[in-house]
């Protein structure tokens, strides 16, 4: 039997799934190989018409240049051994979408009579000039910030003694060319001010004199890092284009060597990383999108077959290798943070396709429905935004501007949201004065306008359920009024981004963070702060086994929500923890959040030996203990939060609580910079003594709830005249009977 299984947690996971509709029709046929090279035969079969189909000597993806009749469907493959996969059925359904892109030829010879061909034609310059009314004043004051000519200065952190100046660089590229190159690119593009394109030309001019190699560079090995290059590959093409009315031919044939230059180096780090296969690297998973714009930008003026190389292959990671973070429910694995950014990265591109061709990516299932998780996790108001890397930064960052999309709802609240997250991007709007990084989706295209118009006249149906668990990333959220929980029960691993915090939650109140993680990123991946705390499990709302965490690194440290039920006052989600722990025989989880009240939180534990449990939760409240418990409080609340391991009838434990301040080591800054990030937090801690078995149950609620676990290890809470039972698989409830 020929066994497809992921070998790292990078690695793309087999599509379409097994007992699932497909999310395109047809659908990207991918599976992970433990050899790159390795070549299969894969069979297709229509199980009602029992049509076949074969393939002989593919490798993933294979994506067929047809479309697939609605039906049941069965796929297998065999390798050159002849070792044969189970196999895998899936559905095409009336709704499934067409997703069969233009290839690079079409798309090629639908800019042949048109000199600008890139997101807007000319005969789209005075619609959309129009409908940019509001953002028109906003690049003004954006482009009185830009630098000029003689202030870009190349990267020097590769001398000796300059290392530090890094996280610097970064921040003077994301100004000069995502902010100030831009801006003063779309007055010229949009509006026709000569005088902003004139200081945009003299801006890319000195750019187009930097090496893109050392600390420019985009391919390995990186010792200075690659956000200088991706800055470069992200801008400069689209700059380019849009400036060339304004370009002498000795000026383009100046840059132009630069942008190929780096149009290569993109297709050597893709390659390099054989990023087909393992789709999960964060920078490199940027890459896809820039070349394909660099392919549009540079085909009537390089090598041609080379240009259809580098624009066949953008389409094929988007047909079905992207978004690999992103599932069809709409969230994206590694956190708010990062979706905030990765769900525009491509925009150039997508817009640029589809104006050409009327093809859409957006039709993706993970674009229609990002906007209901972008509403649950990234745009709110909360103090915090839990889970991944940068949950401390906020759309006014002063640690990383603009990588927190100032609105994460631009694009998608007006295609695909209901009118709250209409609502919502239109406030988020109001309170930009300038734009940060992500400048290219705040000029509408004309097919956005058309959304924009039919928005305001049939909308999304709101959500009406208060609680929305999002499986392929692994994030929960359960409202309750002004309570908020939320929690990560991942089929993705700990690494990268990625925190070992899986069974980690957040509880909010009004916005404010009551129980959340901790630590911060620290200007720099990988600094001790950052492994040694932030990434690691002693940094989360998560119990250590005898001090030691979840595995890290590893794709099958996973979890999975094994059940969950709502009341009308009441929710309940149960966690299985057992394969991020290697200490771990079994691990449940069970969350309950309590209109009103609080959370409980009880954790059942199964070790293959003896070992202490150190309990753990994190709160940038001001915490004090009392009589053995802690209580929370702030001056922004009106009332306390009690926390407590509950009695237990089962193990009779009953632990007092320890409480410490702050971090051992101080957060590294380097450049000067700010930091979004606060060291203002307690840590509590319950020692649970040695034992096989770990029955624990703790709360943090704002006003009293009868609550135990009993003598059969069953927990009992008692709300609205009724007892909730729940033991290890479900939930129960019994009318309590009044006392004769």
């Amino acid at each position: 039997m020929l066994e497809l299984k992921r070998h790292h947690d990078f690695q793309l996971f087999l599509s379409p799934e097994d007992q699932q509709p497909a999310l395109t029709n047809p659908p990207s046929f991918n599976w992970p190989q433990a050899d790159a090279k390795q070549v299969y035969d894969l069979e297709l079969i229509c199980c009602t018409t029992e049509q076949t189909w074969q393939w002989q000597g593919v490798q993933s993806p294979l994506q067929l240049p047809f479309t697939l009749e609605s039906g049941e469907f069965r796929w297998r493959l065999t390798d050159a051994i002849g070792f044969k996969s189970q196999w895998f059925h899936f559905a095409i359904e009336c709704e499934t979408p067409d997703y069969i892109a233009p290839t690079a030829e079409q798309l090629f010879e639908l800019c042949a009579d048109k000199d600008q061909f890139m997101m807007y034609l000319d005969e789209d310059i005075e619609i959309v000039k129009a409908g940019a009314e509001q953002a028109y004043p906003k690049l003004k004051a954006t482009a009185q910030l830009a630098a000029n000519a003689n202030q870009i200065t190349y990267p020097d952190h590769y001398k000796r003694g300059k290392e530090a100046g890094k996280r610097t660089a970064i921040a003077n590229v994301r100004e000069w060319i995502d902010r100030d190159l831009i801006a003063l690119t779309l007055l010229y593009k949009i509006w026709q001010e000569e005088d902003s394109g004139e200081h945009a030309v003299e801006l890319l001019l000195s750019l187009a004199q930097w090496s893109p190699e050392g600390p420019a560079s985009l391919v390995r090995p990186l010792t200075w890092g690659d956000e200088v290059g991706l800055s470069l590959s992200r801008n400069l093409f689209l700059a380019y284009h849009w400036l060339s009315p304004l370009m002498t031919e000795p000026e383009k044939s100046f840059v132009r060597p630069m942008l190929i230059r780096i149009a290569y180096q993109m297709e050597e780090r893709l390659t390099a990383d054989q990023f087909h296969q393992f789709p999960g690297h964060s920078h490199t998973s940027r890459l896809p999108g820039y070349l394909g714009v660099a392919a549009l930008v540079l085909h009537k003026e390089f090598e041609r077959d080379i240009c259809e190389r580098w624009l066949n292959y953008s389409l094929m990671i988007y047909r079905g290798i992207f978004p690999f973070y992103g599932g069809k429910d709409g969230s994206w694995a590694e956190g708010p943070f990062y979706s905030s950014s990765y769900s525009k990265w491509h925009h150039t591109f997508f817009l640029s396709v589809e104006r050409l061709s009327d093809f859409s990516f957006y039709e993706h299932p993970f674009y229609k429905n990002y906007c209901d998780f972008a509403m649950d996790f990234v745009a709110t108001e909360q103090s915090i935004h839990p889970f991944g890397d940068g949950f401390w930064c906020k759309r006014d960052s002063v640690e990383w501007p603009g990588f927190f999309a100032q609105n994460p709802l631009r694009i998608y609240a007006h295609r695909f949201g209901d009118q709250q997250a209409i609502q919502k991007s239109a406030q988020l709007e109001a309170t930009i004065t300038h734009y940060s990084l992500h400048l290219l989706d705040v000029v509408s295209t004309v097919k956005q306008l058309d959304y924009e118009r039919q928005s305001q006249v049939e909308a999304k149906p709101a959500r009406a359920t208060a609680s929305h668990f999002y499986q392929h990333a692994g994030f929960g959220i359960v409202s309750y009024e002004q309570l908020d929980l939320l929690f990560r029960a991942s089929p993705f691993g700990n690494s990268s981004h990625r925190h070992a915090d899986q069974g980690n939650f957040a509880l909010m109140d009004n916005g404010l963070g009551v129980l959340t993680p901790s630590g911060s990123y620290g200007y720099c991946f990988g600094s001790s702060h950052h492994s040694e705390w932030t990434q690691t499990t002693r940094a989360h709302n998560l119990p250590l086994i005898d001090g030691r965490g979840q595995v890290i690194d590893d794709e099958s440290a996973t979890a999975v929500v094994t059940y969950w039920q709502e009341g009308d006052t009441w929710a309940c989600y149960k966690v299985d923890l057992t394969q991020a722990y290697l200490d771990a025989h079994s691990f449940i989880r069970t969350f309950v959040l309590v209109k009103g009240k609080g959370v409980i939180i009880w954790d059942e534990i199964k070790l293959f030996e003896a070992k202490p449990v150190q309990w753990r939760l994190h709160t940038h409240l001001q915490a004090h203990l009392t009589s053995g418990d802690i209580q929370l409080s702030s001056s922004k609340l009106n009332h306390y939060y009690h926390c407590a391991v509950l009695d237990n009838a089962k193990s009779h434990i009953k632990v007092p609580a320890a409480l410490t301040f702050g971090y051992d080591e101080d957060i590294p800054v380097s450049g000067g910079i700010e930091s979004d990030a606060t060291t203002d937090i307690y840590h509590m801690q319950w020692e649970l003594p040695s034992a096989i078995a770990h029955n624990v149950a703790v709360s943090c609620l704002k006003s009293p709830v009868p609550v135990k676990v009993n003598e059969f290890g069953e927990l009992v809470i008692e709300l609205d005249g009724r007892q909730l039972l729940i033991d290890d698989k479900e939930v129960k409830t019994r009318v309590i009977e009044p006392v004769v």
